[in-house]
């Protein structure tokens, strides 16, 4: 079943959300001048070639190695934000980084807190590592498409999950009894 947007939602309880269109329009701009770059450098060497001038040659072998390598990056990352961010299950939240291949998964369960980080795009959320102490993880939401949505559904799985609200602090959530002195950065 395809975790496009919001189109498993009614069905499994699953909602996905897609990555911001800039961050794959990005890649592909970064990936098409990338190669030109690597293509400019590899004709100026070509031109400036005298016979019998290895260095240059390995210079840039070495260049178009770092080129290619640069390329293949941007087209995973281009190729990852083909797939949702992040998705909102009934117990869990599952997000995909943009530098792996594979999504993971945070159970409600195991999430202490949760709240908007200061003064940046992100969202902290501090999750069980081991009993009584905490890991923290940020998820970048500018690169979330729906994030006003996303933070909507995220509070209520939370909140079922048994996290209460902390006053006067918008889109933040608590685990009773949890306090910030078993945490591991």
């Amino acid at each position: 079943m395809p975790e496009e947007p919001h189109q498993e939602g009614i069905a499994s309880g699953r909602v996905a959300f897609a990555f911001r269109p800039w961050v794959r329009r990005s890649c592909r701009k970064a990936m098409l001048w990338g190669v030109g770059v690597v293509a400019l450098l590899g004709g100026v060497a070509w031109i400036f070639k005298t016979p019998g001038s290895a260095p240059l040659g390995r210079a840039f072998g070495v260049l178009l190695f770092y080129g290619v390598l640069f390329w293949l990056t941007l087209l995973k990352i281009w190729w990852t934000a083909g797939k949702p961010a992040v998705v909102v299950g009934i117990n869990f939240l599952s997000y995909q980084p943009l530098h792996t291949f594979q999504r993971r998964r945070i159970p409600y369960a195991r999430v202490l807190s949760c709240a908007p980080r200061k003064e940046t795009e992100s969202l902290r959320i501090v999750h069980e590592k081991k009993p009584g102490q905490g890991r923290e993880f940020f998820l970048n939401l500018a690169v979330v498409d729906g994030r006003h949505a996303f933070l909507d559904l995220l509070g209520e799985r939370l909140e079922a999950a048994g996290l209460q609200p902390v006053p006067e602090e918008p889109n933040s959530w608590n685990r009773p009894g949890w306090n910030e002195s078993g945490f591991e950065g």
